[in-house]
């Protein structure tokens, strides 16, 4: 499913599909998670935060995506959202010795 925004209507799981641990406190998100992603995302957690993460993701798929959020865009899609940049050519910061 889609919005006019363009925006895909997944549930949880689906989403979740797209999350990969690296490591751990490493996360890849693969492209295909928002259209048009040119590089996976990456994000650094602990297990706390991740908690946070995912429940902000669980929330927004329960609520039928963008649809009555009143703008909020959880953590996931909006590094996802840099990953679709025009001109972004590498997977985006990392720290020291992360690859």
């Amino acid at each position: 499913f889609f919005f006019s925004s363009g925006m895909v209507v997944r549930t949880f799981d689906e989403e979740c599909a797209f999350v990969k641990q690296v490591d751990d406190c490493s996360y890849a998100i693969e492209k295909g998670f928002v259209p048009n992603m040119r590089v996976p995302g990456h994000f650094y957690v602990n297990d706390e935060i991740k908690e946070l993460l995912y429940d902000e993701l669980r929330q927004f798929t329960k609520a039928g995506g963008a649809s009555g959020q009143g703008g909020f865009l959880p953590a996931m899609k909006q590094i996802a959202n840099v990953a679709a940049l025009p001109g972004i050519v590498g997977g985006g910061p990392r720290p020291p010795g992360g690859g």
